[in-house]
């Protein structure tokens, strides 16, 4: 499979814009060097910034992860992917499963299963369709994947759980991680137990939301217990997930060295500009201005543009749905426009709306960011 032949992916261009796209556009200094030790080395790959995003099921296809590149994170990842799934595929649908483009570089692909030989045999082809890194899901709660023993019930064993990341890190010569929760429910947090166990058969870094698998997404992610496994750890980084959406406060936690870096999720969606926001505080210390309104929804339309470029009109106006809704939340008669979005077929469809919330304007309580009740972060 290493010698598929893939296209890349062409984005929208900036020059649509009538204004500026991006908070660090409007940055000064930029011929200042940036603060040093603000990178993330995971094995034998060396990161830009320790600002990475999650894999999300729906959400991070490569579209989204241009987007993201774009807005300077360290690492990109694939949607999670049953490895059975993909061992079984025939070539030219293993290569669609992952759908990792030539110009994605870093970029991590992200398994979920909990055979060792199955999990090595996957880790292989995503490899040779050019992952720079292999991703295990340990902490997905949805029920199908919990009740197949993977995802957060795997991380209940870990002895087993140790076996199949072992298996993969012999098979691979690029850095294989973990991603987990802090344990099944608070009864039974293992999280420090099991990194350090990951730890000791190769895996390169872990990634701890702070929260449960009972939990799924309500409540609070706890990162005193993410701190925990930093704590537990020898060598190998530590990165945090959950809550984040505070840049100063992401910026604390990594300087005083809670965690060596955060995987941001679903406290982005919606919000693009967040992502370039949170790795301008750690490169410059501060955020920088804040987009008005235009420009993120400008921002927003580039990204639905990219996802109809990429998987064709009728697939990509009905993908990029979601991400419309996500954008009308912020405007003004968000209601009667959002009443919309199911009507939503063509290119042209999409434009027309697009103007109609671009009319609409911020609304009265100005930019609102989604609450989620679900998805993987």
């Amino acid at each position: 499979m290493a010698g598929q032949a893939r296209a890349g992916l062409v984005l929208p261009p900036h020059s649509e814009a009538p204004t500026t796209v991006t908070a660090t556009a409007v940055l000064p200094s930029r011929q200042t060097a940036p603060p040093a030790g603000r990178g993330l080395r995971i094995g034998g790959l060396e990161l830009s910034t320790p600002i990475f995003i999650a894999p999300m099921v729906g959400i991070t296809d490569r579209p989204f992860r241009a987007f993201a590149r774009e807005m300077g994170v360290g690492l990109t990842c694939t949607e999670m992917t049953a490895a059975a799934a993909l061992v079984r595929a025939p070539e030219e649908v293993a290569v669609r499963l992952l759908d990792v483009g030539p110009e994605e570089e870093p970029v991590a692909a992200q398994l979920v299963g909990n055979d060792p030989q199955m999990m090595a045999d996957a880790a292989q082809i995503c490899v040779e369709l050019g992952a720079d890194l292999v991703d295990v899901n340990l902490g997905c709660p949805v029920p199908k994947v919990v009740r197949l023993g993977s995802g957060a019930a795997l991380a209940r064993e870990i002895s087993k759980t140790a076996a199949v990341l072992e298996a993969m890190v012999r098979a691979v010569d690029v850095p294989v991680t973990a991603k987990m929760r802090t344990g099944w429910d608070y009864q039974s947090i293992n999280a420090p137990e099991l990194s350090r166990a990951l730890e000791d058969v190769g895996v390169a870094a872990v990634t701890v939301h702070g929260r449960t698998r009972c939990q799924k997404y309500t409540g609070f992610a706890d990162w005193d217990e993410i701190a925990r496994v930093k704590e537990a750890v020898r060598r190998i980084p530590v990165l945090g997930s959950g809550d984040v959406r505070d840049t100063a406060r992401l910026e604390a936690r990594i300087k005083a060295g809670v965690v060596d870096g955060v995987v941001v999720a679903r406290g982005m969606l919606g919000d693009w500009n967040f992502l370039e926001q949170t790795v301008s505080q750690l490169r410059w210390g501060t955020p920088g201005a804040t987009p008005d309104f235009a420009d993120r929804l400008h921002l927003a339309k580039r990204h639905w543009d990219a996802m109809v470029a990429h998987h064709g009109e009728e697939r990509g106006v009905r993908l990029s749905r979601k991400f419309v809704v996500w954008a009308i939340k912020g405007c003004d008669g968000a209601a009667r426009l959002r009443a919309r979005v199911a009507d939503l077929f063509t290119q042209a469809d999409l434009d027309e709306l697009y103007r109609e919330i671009l009319h609409a304007g911020e609304g009265p309580t100005g930019w609102h960011r989604p609450n989620f009740t679900s998805g993987e972060g």
